[in-house]
């Protein structure tokens, strides 16, 4: 290479495509020296890359030193064995181990483990003049090493007119879990539960509370995919405005306002699983209704290699402070479930458990007929209660779906444990529901159902369109209803209703008109009309919606409002109604918040969307006391203010959080650093400090005391570093409350630049044009003058 070229090409900033174990990593700026090593100055452009950010930093982290070029024989970070530059095609490649992995399914875990606390609680209420139900669930989850520790509690308040206040409360679960590739350990005070099964066969009877004992199964945890929605929707139906309460083992988990007619209601919040909840839909602040159903929340078969899924628990029936008696307490229970995968299409399932003197088994099978028709059903046994089966299919179509459900049981009479005389010996239940969408503007649902416990059919039917008056879309929906009126009832409730949805002159109002007629708790018939007015609030405002209803009818009027509320240390909803009967009010909120332990840091938080598991403390530093910074991340994004912020994050998967200023306009200020990397198990935290500082562009020259330049120098600021060229040029951004630049040499040589605030220097949008900067490699103090240009063009200082 020619000599005036090495003064070029080495020492110098080079533009160069990086590639690991074949693949590109980015358009980096690197530096390359004759000793053959090299070191990645930073990254210029990524877009076409296949890897991670988080990838991307953390060898952008390693090559922060020089880095020998050829194979790698001592110090090699994250496992690099060899580095090859090709001057032909201007590429540095990087090999790993991970290049010879044909397969690699699993998330590794934390180096040296991982440690933090989240604490979460939930509070949910809902009352009136008659009844009134408070709860309190708060959970634990913690990082040790490679163990999670779980814990979950419950305190529940609940009254009825004319009784005491009932207060219950108890531990359901306390235990150390690890988690293995493909397999888990569970070990303490547990509710056995079907992780790692795609279908947890039902089984009947009292079942098992909480087991103090040993839990083994499948596991998909550290699988490199993700998870599922729920499968089967839940519906109510209620008569007029009220309130559907959802009670999972007698604890309510939730409460939403419900509105007459059919309807879905919001599962989005629950926990994941398939379990059975009750739901009590209260009217006029009395219970008109109470139905069980299943919520559907399951995992999908992930690895279709591992055939063969399974859980085995066995122990002793334990609870702790738990102010319900418990007969069962010390009775030894075991079980296991198991699901077989016999084609991608076809999964079978069986369980069988043993508590105390109550033998149980069942099995299930989920079948996907084909791409749009799904089966699936169950068949169980008790010693003590009795048998029966439920079966759901549904048919997904181009124009809509058609659900179809039955189940039926026949009970033991004959022990007295369950001797009730309201049950009879045997009962089923059928619905089937179906929407058709027929063009773009029109639609129509309907559902059939019948049950033993009612006398008769129940059918539920509406239609939907869209017009237009004037510039407004104006969606309508006609319904019709005729069904039992209640359990044990002979009464036929039959109604029609007409309701118009529109935009109130902005995006963010709407509102609703609806008419209609329905039969009441005496048989007459029921007119009312009802207006309400949905507006959405602004970003800034801690009320993000509100909802407002009028509602009139033979009674009288009726008002309702429900409002959704987000802010920095807790989000829910809270909601309030007076009925149309005797002005009876009731109310009720849900909410919940969160505090994270980690690295010695604490940060109290409204709780996330759903539990990710782990979480990250950003400690804000900014010069700007209103800088707003938006976090971007895999699970969303989250705007951070100056000061302490917890961002939620994916437990196992490794991942990297990116800052940015909020808007459209860039600020002179510089965020470092810019990518915050984690990786966590459940309940790790870790902590960063971010600073936000103003900043001013620095353009100068470096020389030495004889005018000479000095190319391939490292110039570093508080704020970022940069590398100066071979005519000793350099750009970078500065840290305009600390002027200072520290400059390294390649001969190890190292000197200090103040630059004076108070000199005028030549300024241009916010650049500095220092000149030359002279530095003899001393530590030394380095005052400048404006840089000026002559008629010639050359710069002098």
């Amino acid at each position: 290479m020619p000599e005036d070229f090495k003064a070029h090409f080495f020492n110098s900033p080079l533009s160069a495509k990086v590639t690991l174990n074949g693949k590109k990593l980015g358009d980096a700026m690197i530096v390359l020296t004759e000793d053959n090593q090299t070191r990645i100055v930073q990254f210029t452009d990524v877009s076409d890359s296949e890897y991670t950010e988080e990838d991307r930093q953390r060898w952008l982290q390693a090559f922060s030193t020089l880095v020998p070029l050829g194979e790698c024989t001592r110090d090699c970070p994250d496992g690099l064995m060899a580095v090859e530059y090709s001057l032909s095609d201007a590429s540095l490649a990087l090999l790993t181990p991970a290049a010879m992995t044909s397969k690699d399914l699993w998330y590794s875990l934390p180096e040296g483990g991982d440690s933090g606390i989240i604490l979460n609680n939930q509070f949910n209420a809902s009352g009136s003049e008659e009844q009134s139900t408070l709860s309190w669930n708060g959970g634990l989850d913690a990082a040790i090493g490679n163990w999670s520790l779980s814990s979950q509690f419950q305190q529940d308040q609940s009254r009825a007119q004319g009784q005491d206040m009932l207060s219950r409360h108890a531990i359901t679960s306390l235990y150390a879990q690890r988690e293995y590739e493909q397999n888990f350990l569970r070990a303490g005070l547990f509710m056995p539960d079907s992780q790692g099964l795609l279908r947890q066969p039902y089984l009947p009877g009292g079942g098992i509370s909480t087991l103090a004992g040993v839990m083994v199964g499948s596991s998909d945890t550290r699988m490199k995919e993700g998870g599922t929605p729920s499968l089967y929707p839940v519906y109510v139906t209620a008569n007029r405005e009220g309130v559907a309460e959802i009670y999972r083992n007698g604890s309510l988990i939730n409460s939403q306002p419900v509105v007459p007619g059919l309807q879905v209601l919001d599962t989005t919040s629950l926990p994941m699983g398939i379990y059975e909840v009750d739901i009590r839909v209260l009217e006029d602040g009395r219970e008109t209704s109470r139905t069980t159903e299943t919520i559907n929340k399951p995992y999908s078969w992930r690895n279709p290699d591992q055939r063969l899924r399974y859980n085995l628990f066995f122990g002793q029936q334990r609870t702790l402070w738990n102010s319900d008696p418990d007969s069962q307490n010390g009775d030894p229970a075991a079980g296991a479930s198991l699901n077989y995968l016999l084609y991608p299409r076809l999964t079978l399932g069986m369980a069988v458990q043993k508590t105390g003197d109550e033998r149980q088994a069942g099995g299930s099978i989920d079948w996907q007929l084909a791409d749009a028709l799904q089966l699936y059903g169950n068949v169980w046994r008790s010693s003590v209660t009795g048998y029966g089966f439920d079966t759901q299919a549904i048919w997904t179509h181009k124009q809509g779906n058609v659900a179809l459900s039955h189940s039926r049981s026949w009970y033991r009479q004959d022990d007295e444990l369950y001797q009730y005389d309201s049950r009879p010996s045997q009962q089923n239940t059928t619905s089937f529901s179906s929407t058709w969408r027929f063009s773009g503007i029109n639609s129509i649902t309907g559902r059939l159902s019948h049950s033993s416990r009612n006398s008769g059919v129940g059918i539920d039917i509406g239609f939907n369109t869209r017009t237009m008056i004037g510039k407004t879309a104006v969606n309508w929906r006609l319904a019709g209803f005729d069904r039992p009126y209640g359990d044990g009832s002979s009464l036929r409730n039959r109604g029609v209703s007409l309701s118009a949805s529109f935009s109130l002159g902005s995006e963010s109002r709407s509102g609703n008109i609806s008419l209609g007629s329905r039969t009441d708790t005496q048989g007459e018939r029921d007119f009312y009309t009802s207006a309400s007015v949905n507006q959405q609030w602004g970003e800034n405002s801690p009320i993000r919606s509100t909802l407002a209803t009028l509602t009139g009818d033979r009674h009288g009027v009726g008002v309702s409002a429900s409002n959704q509320f987000d802010t920095a240390l807790a989000q829910g909803s809270f909601w309030a109604q007076s009925s149309t009967q005797d002005s009876r009010l009731s109310g009720g909120i849900n909410t919940g918040s969160l505090i994270a332990f980690g690295k010695g840091e604490v940060a109290i938080s409204k709780l996330p969307s759903y539990n990710q598991g782990g979480g990250v403390i950003v400690n804000v530093d900014s010069d700007e006391e209103n800088t707003k910074l938006l976090a971007f991340y895999p699970g969303g994004q989250k705007t951070l203010s100056a000061g302490r912020n917890f961002v939620p994050v994916d437990a196992w998967k490794p991942g990297t959080i990116q800052l940015d200023f909020a808007g459209t306009d860039a600020p002179a200020l510089k965020i470092e650093p810019e990518y915050l990397s984690y990786q966590h198990i459940r309940g790790g935290v870790n902590a960063y400090n971010v600073r936000v500082m103003k900043t001013v562009t620095v353009m100068g020259r470096l020389v030495n005391s004889k005018g000479e330049a000095l190319g391939g120098a490292s110039v570093v600021n508080h704020a970022s570093r940069t590398m100066s060229e071979s005519d000793g040029l350099f750009t970078l951004e500065m840290q305009k409350s600390i002027p200072v630049l520290n400059v390294e040499q390649r001969s190890g040589a190292t000197c200090e630049i103040k630059l004076d605030p108070n000199t005028p220097h030549r300024t241009q949008d916010d650049v500095w044009f220092v000149g030359n900067l002279v530095c003899d490699g001393l530590t030394q103090a380095a005052k400048t003058e404006t840089a000026v240009s002559d008629k010639t063009g050359k710069i002098k200082t």
